[in-house]
């Protein structure tokens, strides 16, 4: 293959950065920047508490454009920790061009992989984010203490996961842009999006650590805290380049 259709080849299978969306995720606790064991804050039920770990799955991306059609984009898995700047950092590659105004994702890994069992890059066990073969990935998961909680240490342990009926925790996320997302042959647009860890506990299943400070298995509690943060994700920001 020569040189010209070497690159005839690479731009029509591989994207150019003109067909990548950066995504730049910030993490807040009831509007508050978090800082993992430095800060302290409160939740719904008055319970003071501090985070020492954050970390979710995000699949399963789509763009809506302004015909309203939904565009499934590549697969990825991406596992985002609060500790590690890089893992908040998602590039979507082989975005097709067009305009777009809303984004879709899901919280989670999907049923088609939790069915596999565990699996390499960002599944890979290691990370300490698989249960099981029967019982599959861990969704999300928060840990910290609270004064409030009665777990030896008064540690805070939320492994949120389930993908078999009737408790599954995978949960889908459809944000509305704020401006029209334009993909085309130059720059690379960028959006801004803002989790708030304190949705998981102030939702509309509040949770009081007096009466829960933790919960690591499939089961309703489990469920209800993934309703309560499948809206923790807003859009901060949004630039065109």
């Amino acid at each position: 293959m020569n040189r010209l259709l070497l690159l005839i080849f690479l731009f029509t299978y591989t994207g150019t950065a003109a067909q990548q969306v950066q995504l730049e995720i910030s993490h807040t606790v009831g509007g508050q920047l978090m800082q993992l064991q430095q800060a302290d804050y409160t939740n719904a039920s008055g319970d003071t508490f501090n985070i020492t770990l954050f970390k979710y799955y995000l699949s399963n991306f789509s763009l809506t454009d302004n015909n309203g059609r939904k565009v499934a984009l590549m697969p990825g898995y991406f596992l985002v920790s609060e500790d590690s700047a890089a893992s908040k950092r998602i590039l979507l590659q082989q975005c097709p061009e067009g305009t777009y105004t809303a984004l879709s994702f899901m919280i989670g890994v999907d049923s088609v992989l939790n069915f596999s069992g565990p699996q390499s890059g960002a599944l890979d066990p290691l990370y300490g984010m698989f249960w099981t073969w029967n019982s599959g990935y861990i969704m999300a998961k928060l840990e910290g203490t609270s004064p409030s909680s009665r777990l030896p240490n008064h540690m805070l342990q939320f492994h949120i996961g389930g993908y078999r009926a009737p408790h599954v925790t995978q949960r889908l996320v459809t944000l509305t842009l704020p401006s029209p997302l334009v993909i085309g042959r130059q720059g690379q647009p960028r959006i801004e999006l803002q989790a708030d860890a304190m949705t998981w506990f102030n939702g509309a299943y509040p949770v009081s650590f007096r009466q829960m400070a933790g919960f690591m298995t499939p089961g309703t509690p489990a469920d209800r805290i993934a309703d309560n943060y499948q809206h923790m994700f807003s859009v901060k920001k949004m630039i065109n380049q």
